[in-house]
């Protein structure tokens, strides 16, 4: 994927959480390592659809920290958060704790 399509997709991506949450949203971050914050094992990779490639991006507000963070997920990861079953629940806390670990060791070395 293009940077250019990247960044549309981000742009995309603040606007509707702009429209969902309004002033709910005091900060934006966007996790940027290279694992993916729901496994923290595989690298973010894009999901082969036929011919074609795709990102998934996405983002959670963070709302004790009126914090909305963005991030991309291994396609493995995707896969399994949209395939039918009882374990979308556990991936999707794990994900959410991974993704709030993360931005507070963003703060602290921020602070630092």
């Amino acid at each position: 994927m293009e940077n250019n399509n990247i960044e549309e997709a981000l742009f995309q991506l603040l606007n509707t959480a702009n429209d969902m949450y309004g002033d709910a949203v005091e900060k934006i971050w966007f996790y940027d390592g290279d694992l993916c914050p729901c496994c923290n094992k595989r690298k973010i990779d894009a999901l082969v659809m036929g011919e074609e490639s795709a990102l998934s991006v996405n983002g959670f507000m963070y709302h004790d920290l009126s914090t909305l963070i963005g991030y991309f997920l291994c396609s493995y990861c995707v896969t399994n958060l949209f395939a039918k079953g009882d374990k979308q629940k556990d991936l999707y806390q794990n994900l959410e704790e991974n993704l709030k670990k993360s931005y507070h060791e963003h703060l602290k070395s921020e602070a630092s």
